[in-house]
């Protein structure tokens, strides 16, 4: 198992992943267009079905709609960083009063 020192370097570690993901996250949901190129990549034949001007608002959606799932992927990512930092915080205690 994990020493006093390594316990508390995860714990740090995973308190600042649940910081950088949950501010991630918020830049997601936000449509943040800095991270436009973080998108997963829509196919080429994809592309060339939204070529069409016409076709504009339902690329937008799927944009939006992508944006989104990638907000959500990241607050899960961070829940599971809570969960980490709450086990290693237990360790931790449990080292202590040893």
């Amino acid at each position: 198992m994990c020493g006093p020192k390594c316990t508390c370097f995860i714990f740090l570690i995973s308190v600042w992943g649940v910081c950088f993901l949950t501010i991630v996250g918020g830049l997601f949901y936000n449509h943040s267009v800095g991270l436009l190129e973080d998108l997963p990549e829509e196919g080429r034949h994809v592309a060339k079905l939204y070529n069409d001007d016409s076709k504009w608002p339902e690329r937008v959606k799927k944009i939006d709609e992508l944006y989104e799932q990638n907000a959500y992927n990241a607050w899960i990512a961070a829940a599971i960083h809570l969960g980490i930092a709450v086990v290693c915080a237990f360790r931790f205690c449990c080292l202590r009063l040893r």
